[in-house]
Protein backbone atom coordinates (compact mmCIF):
# COMPACT_ATOMS: atom_id res chain seq x y z
CA UNK A 1 0.00 0.00 0.00
CA UNK A 2 2.96 2.37 1.00
CA UNK A 3 4.67 1.32 -2.32
CA UNK A 4 1.67 2.55 -4.49
CA UNK A 5 1.28 5.89 -2.50
CA UNK A 6 4.85 6.75 -3.20
CA UNK A 7 5.00 5.61 -7.34
CA UNK A 8 0.99 7.30 -7.29
CA UNK A 9 3.46 10.42 -5.82
CA UNK A 10 6.43 10.31 -7.86
CA UNK A 11 4.29 9.48 -11.17
CA UNK A 12 4.57 12.55 -13.57
CA UNK A 13 1.35 14.03 -14.80
CA UNK A 14 1.56 12.00 -17.85
CA UNK A 15 1.34 9.01 -15.65
CA UNK A 16 -1.14 10.22 -13.38
CA UNK A 17 -4.99 9.52 -13.73
CA UNK A 18 -5.50 12.84 -12.44
CA UNK A 19 -6.62 15.60 -15.22
CA UNK A 20 -7.53 18.87 -15.68
CA UNK A 21 -11.88 19.72 -16.23
CA UNK A 22 -12.32 22.74 -17.57
CA UNK A 23 -15.98 23.85 -16.34
CA UNK A 24 -17.87 26.25 -18.98
CA UNK A 25 -19.32 29.15 -17.05
CA UNK A 26 -23.03 28.24 -17.46
CA UNK A 27 -22.46 25.04 -15.48
CA UNK A 28 -21.27 27.04 -12.48
CA UNK A 29 -21.93 29.63 -10.15
CA UNK A 30 -18.66 31.62 -10.08
CA UNK A 31 -19.15 35.24 -11.24
CA UNK A 32 -16.67 38.26 -10.98
CA UNK A 33 -19.22 40.19 -9.11
CA UNK A 34 -18.75 37.74 -6.44
CA UNK A 35 -15.14 38.44 -6.57
CA UNK A 36 -13.88 41.16 -4.77
CA UNK A 37 -12.57 43.98 -6.83
CA UNK A 38 -9.39 44.10 -5.17
CA UNK A 39 -8.35 40.25 -5.65
CA UNK A 40 -9.53 40.53 -9.43
CA UNK A 41 -6.73 43.30 -9.15
CA UNK A 42 -4.59 40.93 -7.93
CA UNK A 43 -5.04 38.04 -10.31
CA UNK A 44 -5.26 40.76 -13.39
CA UNK A 45 -1.99 41.97 -12.51
CA UNK A 46 -0.33 38.37 -11.95
CA UNK A 47 -1.51 37.53 -15.57
CA UNK A 48 -0.75 40.85 -17.51
CA UNK A 49 2.64 40.03 -16.05
CA UNK A 50 3.01 36.73 -17.71
CA UNK A 51 1.91 34.70 -14.60
CA UNK A 52 -0.71 32.17 -14.31
CA UNK A 53 -2.74 33.37 -11.26
CA UNK A 54 -6.05 31.24 -10.31
CA UNK A 55 -8.34 31.44 -7.48
CA UNK A 56 -8.05 28.35 -4.78
CA UNK A 57 -8.98 27.51 -1.27
CA UNK A 58 -12.26 28.58 0.46
CA UNK A 59 -12.90 31.27 -1.65
CA UNK A 60 -14.29 29.14 -4.76
CA UNK A 61 -16.11 27.03 -2.33
CA UNK A 62 -18.03 29.92 -0.55
CA UNK A 63 -18.72 31.18 -4.10
CA UNK A 64 -19.76 27.88 -5.42
CA UNK A 65 -22.41 28.04 -2.16
CA UNK A 66 -23.09 31.71 -2.60
CA UNK A 67 -21.77 32.84 0.19
CA UNK A 68 -19.30 35.96 0.66
CA UNK A 69 -15.62 34.91 1.02
CA UNK A 70 -13.87 36.42 3.68
CA UNK A 71 -10.50 36.44 2.03
CA UNK A 72 -9.25 35.17 -1.03
CA UNK A 73 -6.14 32.86 -1.78
CA UNK A 74 -4.42 32.91 -4.89
CA UNK A 75 -2.40 30.36 -6.56
CA UNK A 76 0.40 31.31 -8.98
CA UNK A 77 3.79 30.29 -10.35
CA UNK A 78 5.29 33.89 -9.66
CA UNK A 79 8.18 33.30 -6.97
CA UNK A 80 7.16 35.62 -4.17
CA UNK A 81 9.91 37.65 -4.52
CA UNK A 82 8.23 38.47 -8.33
CA UNK A 83 4.77 39.21 -6.42
CA UNK A 84 6.64 41.33 -3.87
CA UNK A 85 7.88 43.70 -7.04
CA UNK A 86 4.72 43.86 -7.88
CA UNK A 87 2.56 44.44 -4.76
CA UNK A 88 4.32 47.65 -3.25
CA UNK A 89 1.08 47.06 -0.78
CA UNK A 90 2.54 42.97 0.32
CA UNK A 91 5.06 41.37 2.35
CA UNK A 92 6.52 37.85 2.08
CA UNK A 93 5.74 35.60 5.30
CA UNK A 94 6.89 32.42 5.98
CA UNK A 95 10.44 30.13 6.08
CA UNK A 96 9.78 26.99 4.81
CA UNK A 97 6.59 27.69 3.02
CA UNK A 98 6.57 31.44 1.80
CA UNK A 99 3.78 33.04 1.32
CA UNK A 100 2.60 37.02 -0.02
CA UNK A 101 -0.03 38.70 2.06
CA UNK A 102 -0.99 41.81 -0.36
CA UNK A 103 -3.08 43.91 1.65
CA UNK A 104 -5.27 46.59 0.41
CA UNK A 105 -7.18 48.30 3.75
CA UNK A 106 -7.90 45.51 6.35
CA UNK A 107 -8.46 42.61 3.90
CA UNK A 108 -5.32 40.23 2.75
CA UNK A 109 -5.02 38.26 -0.19
CA UNK A 110 -2.45 35.42 0.16
CA UNK A 111 -0.80 34.40 -3.06
CA UNK A 112 0.81 30.72 -2.88
CA UNK A 113 3.44 29.08 -5.17
CA UNK A 114 1.74 26.73 -8.05
CA UNK A 115 3.40 23.43 -7.45
CA UNK A 116 6.00 22.48 -9.63
CA UNK A 117 5.66 19.21 -11.47
CA UNK A 118 8.37 16.70 -12.46
CA UNK A 119 9.08 16.05 -15.82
Amino acid sequence: MVVQWIKRWLSTPEESDSHLVTVERDQHKVSRKGISHNALKVLYRLQNSGHEAYLVGGCVRDLQLGLSPKDFDVATDATPEQVRKLFSNSRIIGRRFRIVHVTFGRRNYRGHDLPQFRG
